[in-house]
């Protein structure tokens, strides 16, 4: 009995001693949505692959706090149930496995027009409303075919076109159109998929009902490629009939139609071809901000009796007969019996940079009209507006230092503009009388300053080894530009022969879809000319060499004619290996070689130049602008990265390259972009910021700028470039890379933080700034719809409260995009409290900002 016992006990060690432990579950997140960017009421759903029964998960807020748990059996898609605006972490839990990802909940990203370029969609293929109709090319008998929408193949969205001809029986084309809302398109791209076609013809009908015709050559690739038109009346074998048969555009655009050719087809009498994405470019208004509609006494117009020069009088009325435009217009009669010069109309500004004035003027009295502009240091900068006939007409000042009977006086009173504008002034002048008289009036309407649009963009690396696939989330941010490379080395492998690889075709065929307006770069070195390390980043340093850059960059422009802005080098002050040695001298040589030639060929192309030195480092652009360097450029490209420092000492260094500017190139400005500037996070880099300081500062530069007068800012850059937390250059990114481990493409706070700043300053113009105490920098914007909105925060120091004063409900917008509207109490008052993350506040009904 014993031993049995004994043996039952051994053998039950022996089991104990083998248990297999609990299973640990799997579990993996992955994004449905494309890097997990959601915006308002589109449900926050999340790939979920698990063997565990079921999952629990939590989603934190930037500060860490939990603001919603949840818990589902196991399926395919987790839904989470967060619907406010903001940046999140999930963390989803199966057993004791445990997976992190990120999601982004962003306000809809507004279509209004702006500035630049726009985009209509004609051809998504999704469904048959959009109107596409085939056509059998019936004047040449014999062909048949098909147009029907495509489930099986898409470039994007759940389907495409598909074109099908038959020409077995004859014929000579078979074809696709649709009518077109009459739109002033200045270029059209779509995508194309075709088993054997060698080109596709493209016709556009103008207003006048004639047909442009050209030839898109296909690249012989059976995958998607990209199309675009950016001529409408030229191109490879162009014809034109039909209309005013004359070869010239004049649009709007009435259809438009793909062609499939008969002689397009090899060794078959069949064929077929895919369309998706198909996009009218159209350039959109230059912004402007009202000055003057005279439609209310609010505007703050008033009357000046000339008192310098005493004795006229006179008045400000308001006239109601015959206004240009709205119910009435500004009426100024001045009356000199009494002796007097001159009587005005006047306005003081929210100092606004403007860089022309529109204005409407009509008097049957006057020989001219004079006009006072006032700049940031207080000089009046005067010219004369000479009248002609007695209706409405119209005047656009383009440069308030100049122009007939020009002359200055008051503040800095060197006859330069130093913008932004202060105050504006009309007046009406006794020696301006027509025939000598001693009274005389005039009406004056829809005054308008014109400003510089505002764009936010990036800095990519498509030309590298990204993909195209995050463009969209690009566009989603709200970025309307990006920066990128087509490298000279990989364009002209054999001196004389110039080739183009597919992947720069096809990112700046996206860019063009997406309408991002590009910059491209002509940039590094070939081994083909001046190479003494028997490497390609040697920089041009012999004639022959910057000769054949320029000849790179010239066929730049010629293949890609949508890009606009074309930048010479990246950092010659770092980048410029070799003899060149990086001197400023060297690269004014390359400028020297390269900007005739492509003003001459291009003579709307932008040149970016200027070494793009570090703004706290200026001997080396000083000593460019010294030798000449600012005569071969059209704008000035800087780097100010400042990533040891908070973004606000950024204004300073950039009204120093200003001062510099000026200072060489006879008291008169050159645009200044900042192509490159961000902060990176990381764990082991020299000087890393956690990713809320990242997010937090990025805002703030991009609100900061506008007000130095700096009409692009580039973040470097859009995408973490690999997954190592030391290495710096993987972690400039907005949102993750392809390989991290919480997701493809997941947003970084900084997404977040771009993006509401990118919203609010789409299309705005900056009108100043105002410090209401406690440190705080207020500054004063009018957004794309003219309504007015500020940016407030705390360059430093811990939070404050500030008092709204506001006659009806006011907009309030956290650094992450959540929007709250409050009321004023019964003394007109609003709180908020504001730190260093900057708030926006907006609403027509903010008459000031206090603080205690």
């Amino acid at each position: 009995m014993r031993r049995t016992l004994a043996l039952a006990f051994a053998a039950l060690l022996i089991t104990i001693g083998t248990i297999t432990p609990a299973h640990a579950a799997t579990l993996a997140l992955t994004p449905i949505t494309l890097g997990n960017v959601f915006t308002d009421g589109q449900p926050v759903k999340v790939g979920l692959n698990t063997d565990a029964s079921s999952v629990t998960w939590s989603a934190a807020d930037v500060n860490g706090t939990v603001v919603a748990t949840g818990s589902q059996a196991a399926a395919s898609t987790l839904q989470v149930s967060v619907a406010t605006r903001g940046w999140y972490q999930l963390t989803v839990q199966a057993g004791t496995a445990t997976a992190q990802t990120t999601f982004a909940i962003l306000s809809p990203l507004s279509t209004a027009a702006v500035a630049g370029l726009s985009t209509s969609r004609v051809g998504d293929f999704e469904n048959t409303a959009e109107g596409w109709t085939f056509y059998p090319g019936s004047e040449f008998p014999g062909a048949t075919g098909s147009f029907a929408l495509d489930t099986t193949d898409e470039h994007s969205g759940s389907s495409s076109g598909k074109l099908s001809g038959n020409f077995s029986a004859g014929g000579a084309y078979v074809s696709v159109n649709r009518p077109l809302p009459l739109t002033a398109a200045t270029s059209v791209s779509f995508w194309a998929k075709t088993p054997n076609l060698s080109f596709l013809t493209f016709r556009i009908t103008d207003s006048t009902g004639q047909v442009h015709q050209q030839r898109l050559t296909l690249s012989g690739a059976t995958d998607w490629q990209p199309l675009s038109v950016t001529k409408f009346d030229g191109g490879k074998q162009y014809v034109h009939f039909g209309g005013t048969n004359d070869g010239v555009w004049h649009g709007p655009a009435k259809s438009i139609e793909v062609v499939l050719d008969k002689g397009a087809i090899s060794g078959a009498t069949s064929s077929s071809v895919n369309l998706d994405d198909l996009t009218l470019n159209t350039l959109a208004a230059t912004p402007t901000t009202p000055l003057g509609d005279y439609e209310s006494a609010a505007e703050g117009w008033s009357f000046y009796p000339g008192s310098e020069f005493p004795g006229a009088t006179g008045s400000l009325t308001y006239d109601t007969a015959s206004p240009h435009a709205g119910a009435q217009s500004a009426k100024l009669s001045g009356d000199f019996s009494g002796g007097g010069n001159y009587v005005a109309l006047q306005r003081t500004l929210v100092p606004i940079d403007a860089k022309s004035l529109n204005l409407w003027v009509k008097s049957s009295q006057l020989s001219s009209i004079g006009l006072r502009v006032t700049d940031a240091t207080g000089q009046v900068h005067q010219q004369r507006l000479t009248i002609s006939g007695t209706g409405w007409q119209q005047f656009n000042v383009t440069r308030f230092d100049a122009g007939s009977g020009y002359l200055h006086f008051g503040g800095a009173d060197d006859g330069i503009w130093h913008g932004p504008a202060k105050a504006i002034m009309l007046t009406l002048d006794k020696s301006s009388i027509n025939g000598g008289g001693t009274t005389a009036s005039v009406n004056v309407d829809a005054v308008a300053a014109t400003t510089s649009p505002t764009y936010q963009g990036a800095g990519t690396h498509f030309a590298g080894t990204w993909s195209t696939d995050p463009v969209p989330l690009l566009v989603q941010s709200g970025a309307r530009t990006a920066r990128d490379e087509a490298y000279w080395s990989a364009v002209e492998s054999t001196v004389g022969t110039y080739s183009f690889p597919a992947k720069y075709t096809s990112y700046l065929q996206s860019f063009q879809s997406n309408g991002l307006d590009p910059l491209l770069i002509a940039d590094y070195g070939n081994a083909k000319y001046d190479d003494v390390a028997n490497n390609d980043v040697d920089a041009p340093f012999t004639d022959a060499g910057r000769a054949g850059f320029a000849n790179y960059a010239d066929k730049l422009a010629t293949q890609y004619p949508q890009v606009q802005n074309l930048a010479i080098w990246n950092e010659w002050d770092v980048n410029a290996a070799g003899p060149s040695n990086f001197t400023p001298d060297s690269y004014l040589a390359l400028l020297k070689a390269t900007y005739p030639k492509l003003k001459a060929n291009h003579p709307g192309l932008t040149i970016v130049g200027g070494g793009d030195t570090d703004v706290t480092q200026q001997a080396w652009f000083q000593q460019f602008c010294q030798l000449g360097g600012l005569k071969y450029l059209d704008v000035v490209s800087i780097h100010p990265y400042n990533y040891l420092n908070a973004p606000e000492s950024l204004g300073t260094f950039i009204d120093q390259v200003r001062a510099t500017i000026r200072q060489y190139n006879g008291g008169v400005d050159k645009p200044i972009w900042i192509t490159e500037a961000g902060w990176y996070t990381g764990a082991g880099s020299a000087a890393p910021v956690p990713e809320p300081t990242q997010a937090m500062y990025m805002a703030r530069e991009m609100l900061n700028v506008p007000g130095h007068d700096v009409d692009r800012f580039y973040m470097y850059d859009f995408k973490n470039d690999g997954i190592n937390p030391a290495a710096q250059e993987d972690n400039f990114g907005l949102i993750h890379n392809e390989s991290d481990a919480l997701g493809k493409y997941t947003p970084k706070p900084a997404y977040v933080a771009y993006s509401t700043a990118a919203r609010q300053l789409r299309g705005a113009t900056f009108l100043g700034k105002e410090y209401p105490g406690n440190g705080l920098i207020d500054q004063v914007y009018a957004a794309n719809d003219g309504t007015p909105f500020r940016a407030i925060w705390a360059a430093s120091g811990s939070n404050t409260t500030v008092t709204v004063n506001a006659t009806g409900p006011v907009q309030v917008t956290s650094l992450y995009g959540l929007t709250t509207t409050q009321t004023p109490n019964a003394n007109g008052q609003i709180t908020v409290t504001v730190g260093v993350w900057p708030t926006y506040i907006s609403g027509a009904t903010v008459t000031s900002i206090t603080a205690p």
